[in-house]
């Protein structure tokens, strides 16, 4: 009988799988909406939790627009810096998958492997639904 495999265990074989090779990605990780770092890796290593924090607050204010002005479904919420991009997308109802990469990435390319992080997650871990 194998182990079973934690959920961060399970969640970053996924990230790794999707995203191992990639020269354009900085960092991929898995953050909760209350701000804590669940998997993956930190666009800053010495500020992991500062870097989650934040990324659950710039959603959540994105969220909140959403619901009070805009009345449409969000997708993701994006920030653009002169040489890289941040990307947030739900993974779940509780989850978050945050990509920072270089903006000479190809956009659909990074959605498409963020959405793959989301559908092979969601499939692993059915709970997530």
């Amino acid at each position: 009988m194998q182990p079973s495999k934690s959920v961060e265990g399970i969640l970053e074989e996924i990230i790794s799988d999707e995203f191992g090779s990639e020269q354009s990605i900085k960092s991929i990780s898995i953050v909760s909406k209350t701000g804590l770092m669940i998997a993956g890796k930190s666009a800053s290593d010495v500020r992991a939790e500062t870097f989650s924090a934040m990324s659950a607050i710039m959603f959540s204010a994105a969220e909140t627009t959403r619901k009070d002005i805009i009345k449409e479904d969000m997708e993701k919420v994006m920030v653009i810096f002169s040489n890289s991009v941040v990307i947030i997308s739900e993974l779940s109802a509780n989850l978050l998958v945050v990509a920072v990469a270089s903006r000479e990435m190809d956009e659909d390319k990074l959605m498409d492997h963020l959405n793959s992080i989301v559908d092979r997650s969601k499939a692993e871990l059915t709970w997530l639904k």
